[in-house]
């Protein structure tokens, strides 16, 4: 069913599948169809397409109610068929156009009906186009008509953002242009005659992004927002964590958002009327690569300041920082090792207290999250029966039963096996329950809850060498190619699955991506004695580590495990820190009775705080939130090493003070290293 292409993922129906930060595919047109007409498709209750999704498994009702606390919200279907309108394009205020399909109930013929209807708007940079030539049930988490939603009384708007697809313009990461195109479309939506004027937005990666830009552009219009696996903070959060440039990713997800808004030639044998316009805003795409994105890169690598900092430049692509403009009530979900693992959770907090808000997180990283809601049948994921359940609530004023809903539903690794359990539900997030609990490093590689009562031995760790970059055009001057080598080994680690998208886990299955003892060998090591009962985690957490350098500056990555009996180190979460940017903003830090447990780092240029020889500081490094059980019998370890590139690689400027230097890890009575996180009792769990 599968087939790798570099970093690239089809499936067997022959379309992209993992486009960048997001995901898509598609099934075949109706054979039926000329290359011009409308495009319809009978789909069943069953929702099947044909043998590549019928043997999905299905999820039964006492599986749902694990993850959203009751059986899966459904109803008949109103319509029988789903109409799939061509590709056009539509004005914004820009003076440009963008990409746009409508999909609308159909009667037995395939006859579009007038509605009006309330509509569904996924906004994506990943080539509507390319695909949504077909309907299939959970299909709108990337913008591909949805048969399930469609046939219960919605219209659905798929649209390519500027620079994408086939619209106009160069796409610049969420840009002004780009959001303001947001606002004009929902402008031009409720405007058609099929509008009733209720409009949700919805999707997932990209299109859950678009989805908070496009709510906080457009409040008064909004009525609904169902984001799924969306970014928050672009700095903190994915682009600059620990201060330091997240290239491996955004290596991957630049060269293949490029790639997927110059894949036009589909569309274009589709609809040769349109082919003049298309070729057009293909040539747009391809001479960005000088314009924009060969500059931006040199920037970024270069140590350029509105790359290396929190600037306005980050500031304006992070969701966070407008969401008291959303007045939608509003679904988030995430993945306990996706891109956005920091970020979901801070994007329910921020909407709890002003909007009807739920928070769901699963197990996984950005892909498997995708797959386990796969276009398919309407049986294979109970999120699309979650989404029905909203949309009908706030779109079509329907007693759905949305109450039911627990405020918060999370995966705990460990927990329970099986599909789909594993969950708790809880009234917030972190679980109310939750309680910090200090571990202490200790120069023998112990870890505690007592504290050093006298000095133990120091540990050193030598810097590590750089990472290799290449990038540029491919040799045939048509797509943008960004290549970055971790020289750390953690191309090896559960963080290269992670900002790989998860595509290294599908594309290269490597034992060491699972188990971390080759990777973590010669790290600085701390563990606790084998756990006396199982010892759950869930939020955030902080390693509070004293340090000094024989150079200016530093690099410590933290990372959490189990150790098995057996000897296996399971990866859990990690946290990384440039030390010349730790000074924290206390008023924007978490704290749980008086402790505090999720640092909130400037990251600004005006905080940079430069190493003296062997002076001693305390760094405090955010650690991204989890929820595990540490197993019986396993240990915990907090493990010390001076790079993880796979998350981040430092600049050109930032190696020059880093180069060469030895740090020191501080294990006493006045500089007590140690890690603090959130405990729940076993007990909340069993409840």
């Amino acid at each position: 069913m599968f087939t790798f292409i570099g970093r690239m993922l089809v499936v067997g129906w022959g379309i992209v599948l993992i486009t960048g930060c997001g995901a898509g595919s598609s099934g075949g047109g109706d054979a039926s169809a000329g290359d011009n007409e409308p495009r319809t498709l009978v789909q069943s209750e069953s929702g099947a397409l044909n043998d590549t999704v019928e043997n999905l498994p299905v999820i039964e009702d006492e599986q749902a109610a694990a993850v959203g606390g009751s059986a899966l919200y459904d109803r008949p279907a109103d319509y029988p068929r789903v109409h799939i309108a061509p590709m056009r394009y539509i004005p914004i205020s820009s003076g440009q156009q963008l990409g746009m399909r409508l999909a609308l109930p159909a009667d037995e013929q395939g006859n579009p009906l007038p509605g009006p209807f309330p509509v569904i708007l996924v906004q994506s940079g990943y080539n509507i186009g390319l695909m949504s030539f077909a309907a299939a049930p959970g299909g709108v988490m990337l913008g591909i008509p949805d048969s399930y939603l469609v046939r219960r009384g919605y219209a659905m708007v798929s649209v390519d953002v500027i620079g994408g697809g086939i619209s106009q313009g160069g796409w610049e990461l969420f840009g002004t242009k780009e959001q303001i195109g947001y606002g004009d479309t929902v402008d031009w939506v409720k405007a058609q005659p099929w509008c009733d004027g209720n409009i949700g937005v919805a999707g997932a990666s990209y299109m859950g992004i678009t989805s908070l830009f496009t709510a906080q552009q457009r409040p008064d219009d909004i009525k609904a927002v169902f984001a799924s696996v969306p970014l928050g903070d672009a700095k903190r959060g994915i682009v600059g964590t620990g201060g330091m440039l997240n290239a491996v990713f955004m290596g991957e997800w630049m060269t293949l958002t490029h790639l997927t808004s110059t894949q036009n030639i589909p569309l274009m044998l589709l609809q040769p009327e349109l082919m003049t316009e298309v070729m057009s805003a293909t040539r747009e795409h391809i001479d960005h690569i000088d314009s924009y994105y060969i500059p931006l890169i040199e920037k970024a690598v270069n140590g350029d300041p509105e790359m290396a900092y929190d600037t306005p430049f980050w500031r304006q692509r992070s969701p966070l920082e407008n969401m008291d403009r959303i007045q939608a009530p509003t679904i988030i979900t995430g993945a306990l090792n996706d891109l956005f693992q920091r970020d979901a959770p801070l994007l329910y907090e921020a909407l709890k207290d002003q909007v009807d808000t739920r928070l769901m997180l699963f197990d996984g990283d950005h892909l498997s999250n995708f797959m386990q809601g796969l276009p398919g049948t309407e049986k294979t994921s109970p999120l699309l029966h979650v989404m029905l359940q909203w949309f009908d609530r706030y779109l079509k004023d329907m007693a759905s039963g949305t109450e039911s809903i627990p405020p918060v539903t999370q995966y705990v690794k460990h927990f329970k096996p099986g599909l789909w359990q594993g969950f708790i539900t809880a009234q917030d997030w972190p679980h109310p329950a939750a309680e910090p609990q200090r571990w202490y490093l200790h120069g023998d590689g112990g870890l505690s809850q007592q504290a050093p009562f006298m000095d133990e031995p120091v540990r050193d760790m030598a810097a590590a060498p750089f990472a290799d970059y290449d990038y540029g055009k491919s040799d045939d001057g048509g797509f943008l190619k960004l290549d970055i080598t971790p020289n750390d080994g953690s191309d090896c680690s559960l963080s290269y699955v992670q900002w790989t998208l998860g595509v290294a886990g599908l594309t290269d299955i490597r034992s060491c991506y699972w188990d971390h003892r080759v990777l973590e060998a010669s790290a600085l090591n701390y563990e606790t004695a084998p756990m006396a009962e199982d010892y759950v985690i869930a939020g955030p957490l902080q390693a509070d580590l004293w340090i000094s350098s024989t150079a200016a500056d530093a690099v410590l990555s933290v990372r959490i495990g189990e150790v098995l009996p057996s000897g296996r180190v399971v990866p859990i979460t990690n946290g990384l820190q440039l030390v010349s940017l730790r000074a924290v903003d206390e008023s924007r830090s978490r704290y749980v009775f008086g402790e505090m447990v999720q640092p909130y780092h400037f990251l600004t240029q005006d905080k940079e705080q430069m190493l003296q020889p062997d002076e001693v500081v305390k760094v405090s490094v955010e650690i991204f939130p989890t929820s595990v059980m540490i197993r019986e019998g396993s240990k915990l370890r907090i493990s010390i090493s001076p790079s993880n590139q796979a998350q981040g690689v430092l600049n050109l400027v930032q190696r020059e003070n880093v180069k060469g230097g030895v740090t020191t890890l501080h294990h006493s009575v006045d500089y007590p290293s140690s890690l603090v996180l959130l405990n729940v009792p076993m007990s909340v769990l069993s409840d």
